[in-house]
């Protein structure tokens, strides 16, 4: 017989060598490379152009190298005044690895992009595990390309080490679960510890999948794995409040003022601030004027809310694919009675639902980005459902049902994303022409009931896998957006309303955003338009611009002509005055000992704390914290240790900045008002808003006096 016909009938194999077998037994290797390169480079590709990204953070790591007093504290301010909004460890990560590479934008952003591609791989290694290495593939797939992912990814914001801790926390539970063992569940613990003191309450939506895990599918008889869990809480509680307690027991003269508290307290930062008051609506102890933001980032709250302008196009496209398949694996699980399948799909499934319906539902602020802690277990029910999704194709009969619904559900979601966008549009056509083709491929399965095993297996995977790999096309185009532009440091997003603005949310809120879009093109730095990627007065983000010994002279670290301010605009500030001037009038006249000059808030204080100048923020980041009291201020003044106070003007976040609190009342009342000719230029006033500088000297009885 000619051994081509052999060949095509199956007749006949060609021979291979030990070499060539190798290679077929491990192309999953081969595939996890390919999708690990491909999230390396949408994570990496040009990431130094983000600048320092959040200049607040990047501030923060500044002053962070100064001393261990800073970095425990995870101060924003070289001199200690203030700390940040968030717990430490993130900030820590970045501190370390710019003390070992040198201050730079780089050594800030890196430890963050590698982080989500370390979550990419332990995903993989998560789902391959328990339901084979394709679903394993496709769920490290869905990660790699999720836009909101990369978004966080090329940002130095906590929520890339976040998800990452995520994601290990889920594996080594399951693991517990599988084995029954406690040391594994107390290592679990640990992992969601850690991630607390990343972002906080943001990790709790972990914990419950993991409990309930654990309670109904461990091993081990009830009271053991009731008294494991009593035991993984107490270790929980300990990791988690161990920064905490060390905060709130030291003395308050001792460490920076607790940001974004009213009460100075690590623990309301963590339940109030950070974590209740964003899901029941408060705003935390620096709440906006008339109430809170929730609906202006993030739309209005309901069972649509992931799909609306402002989520949908981060972390909406395959949550419905993620839904159906998580369904119908959980089923085949349970009735083939796969405990450790089940033990998988509870602690992925739970962590699922819990993020989707804190996300939906909370009326607090809900920035997009937030949705990253989602994406993980979006893309693990996605690669898991895929599979189970397939195999009820196969079998036909009413399991069609779920994947013809999924399918074209996905399909009609993702063309509204598209087209509401308004970018590449033409992406429609081949989502629908993929659904097309999988419904008619479904159709032939509803109605052929014949056919070798094989041949519907083959068929079914296919009806699967070619809208799924179309439905992936859409989050590529938008992760390489972000890719190709400075993401906002501020509110990190993907997709075409972030490359160049702050997207839906935020001009909801009013900040502006980018031009508008036409025939799905981008807008371009540089253009007619368009911001310019960088306009903050900051230190170029070379590498080693600050060494780890602090400021080199004539470094990178210090751009020419001496100590300017907070520009307006790019990719991580809000917009802002320029206290350059009035910093350089400070430094000539006999600043502070420990404050050269105090501004009312943290975004207007970035860029000079990233040089490392001495200022600071006395209204924390909004510029409406009581950081100061009267007692306090009169202390600093009377010591010496602050004299220059610049208050007023547009600094803050909007209506938040200028005088917001009551340090800022007594300062304008007791301090002396240094003319506006003395210190400003034309270029500053025209950027000040109305900004005036207090000179405090010799005020201290008087301040002491007023806040009697």
């Amino acid at each position: 017989m000619n051994p081509a016909i052999a060949l095509l009938r199956g007749r006949w194999r060609l021979p291979r060598s030990e070499l060539t077998r190798r290679l077929a037994a491990r192309w999953h290797l081969g595939a996890l490379g390919c999708i690990l390169a491909l999230s390396a480079f949408l994570d990496l590709y040009r990431l130094g152009q983000n600048g320092y990204a959040n200049s607040y953070y990047a501030g923060a790591v500044r002053s962070m190298l100064r001393s261990w007093h800073n970095f425990f504290f995870v101060s924003f301010d070289p001199g200690g005044l203030v700390s940040v909004d968030k717990p430490p460890l993130a900030l820590w990560v970045q501190a370390a690895s710019a003390k070992v590479f040198g201050f730079s934008g780089l050594s800030l952003l890196v430890p963050e992009a590698l982080a989500g591609m370390a979550a990419v791989a332990l995903l993989y290694a998560l789902v391959s595990r328990y339901f084979g290495r394709t679903a394993g593939l496709v769920a490290a797939l869905a990660l790699a390309v999720s836009p909101v992912s990369v978004a966080v990814n090329r940002d130095n914001n906590p929520d890339a080490l976040l998800a990452l801790l995520l994601v290990a926390s889920a594996y080594v539970g399951i693991r517990a679960v599988e084995s029954g063992r406690l040391r594994t569940l107390l290592a679990t613990a640990v992992l969601v510890g850690l991630a607390f003191n990343t972002k906080m309450l943001a990790a709790a939506v972990v914990i419950p999948g993991l409990a309930v895990a654990y309670l109904l599918l461990s091993p081990r008889p009830w009271r053991v794995r009731l008294a494991h869990l009593g035991l993984a809480a107490v270790v929980l509680v300990v990791v988690s409040g161990a920064w905490i307690a060390a905060v709130d027991l030291t003395p308050a003269a001792h460490r920076p003022y607790v940001g974004s508290t009213t009460d100075n307290s690590a623990l309301s930062l963590a339940f109030d601030y950070s974590g209740l008051g964003r899901v029941e609506g408060q705003t935390g102890g620096t709440s906006l004027p008339g109430g809170g933001l929730g609906g202006a980032f993030s739309g209005t709250p309901g069972p649509l809310r992931l799909f609306n302008d402002a989520l949908g196009d981060q972390g909406g496209w395959l949550l419905v694919l993620a839904v159906a398949g998580g369904l119908s694996a959980a089923v085949a699980a349970a009735l083939g009675r796969r405990r450790r399948q089940l033990a998988a799909l509870a602690v992925v499934g739970v962590w699922f639902a819990a993020a989707a319906v804190v996300f939906s539902f909370s009326s607090g602020i809900i920035h997009t980005y937030y949705v990253s802690a989602l994406a993980p277990a979006t893309s693990a029910l996605v690669g898991i459902g895929a599979l189970a999704l397939a195999r009820d194709a196969r079998r036909g009969g009413w399991r069609l049902a779920l994947p013809l619904v999924a399918v074209a559900l996905t399909c009609a979601i993702e063309v509204v994303l598209v087209r509401r966008a308004g970018y590449l549009t033409w992406l429609q056509v081949p989502i629908i022409a993929a659904t097309v083709a999988a419904v008619a491929a479904l159709v032939v399965l509803a109605l052929k009931r014949g056919g070798t095993p094989r041949a519907r297996a083959l068929l079914a995977a296919g009806a699967l896998a070619i809208p799924i790999a179309a439905f992936l096309v859409a989050p590529v185009a938008w992760s390489a957006s972000t890719a190709k532009a400075p993401v906002n440091g501020v509110f990190p997003g993907a997709g075409p309303s972030f490359v160049s603005g702050l997207g839906n949310g935020a001009r909801r809120f009013g900040f502006g955003g980018p031009p508008g879009l036409r025939r799905g093109r981008l807008p371009r730095f540089g253009a007619p338009g368009a911001p310019p990627p960088g306009a903050m007065n900051l230190p170029p983000p070379g590498a080693g611009a600050i060494g780890p010994r602090g400021l080199r002279p004539g470094g990178g670290g210090v751009p020419p002509g001496g100590p300017g301010g907070l520009g307006r605009g790019g990719p991580g500030a809000f917009g802002s005055r320029d206290i350059g001037p009035a910093l350089r009038y400070a430094q000539a006249h006999g600043p502070g000992t420990r404050f050269a000059l105090i501004v009312s808030s943290a975004q207007e204080a970035a860029s000079a704390v990233i040089r490392g100048e001495p200022v600071a923020a006395m209204g924390g980041f909004t510029g409406r914290e009581t950081v100061l009291t009267n007692a306090y201020l009169a202390q600093l003044v009377g010591s010496h240790q602050a004299r220059y106070f610049l208050l007023g003007g547009g600094g803050g976040f909007g209506p938040m900045g200028g005088r917001n609190n009551a340090a800022s009342s007594t300062i304008a009342s007791t301090c002396r008002r240094v003319t506006a000719s003395a210190w400003s230029t034309a270029a500053s006033a025209s950027t000040g808003f109305g900004s005036t500088l207090y000179d405090c000297a010799g005020s201290a009885q008087a301040i002491a006096d007023a806040g009697r």
